[in-house]
């Protein structure tokens, strides 16, 4: 079964509050949405979309965080939070619902820009 469109998630406006952060590559039916910093060059954090169906036919929506940073920043990470940036990111969810995991992760990666 095919994965859903953003369209699903575009009600929260993410797109047009960030459009300078927020981009969804294969636009509105894309399976993943990009949120990149202006401020730190290279760091991009990538949310996957895909569907979970169990044997009952219940459907389960589930979002993955993928990062993408320079290694220098790996490096100098010695609190490991990129490392662990996606198991975070899947207890954001589960604490605040897909939408607000999405603006929280969206408003902390932007917060210099939008001081």
């Amino acid at each position: 079964m095919e994965a859903p469109s953003w369209s699903v998630l575009q009600s929260s406006g993410d797109e047009e509050k960030y459009p300078d952060a927020v981009y969804l590559s294969e636009g509105p039916s894309s399976c993943s949405m990009g949120i990149r910093s202006a401020s730190q060059p290279g760091f991009e954090l990538v949310i996957v979309w895909r569907i979970q169906i169990d044997e009952d036919g219940k459907v389960f929506p589930k979002l993955d965080l993928l990062t993408k940073v320079p290694q220098r920043a790996l490096e100098l990470d010695k609190n490991r939070a990129i490392e662990t940036a996606p198991l975070s990111f899947r207890t954001l969810v589960g604490l605040l619902g897909i939408e607000a995991a999405l603006e929280s992760l969206i408003k902390s990666l932007c917060a210099e820009e939008n001081n």
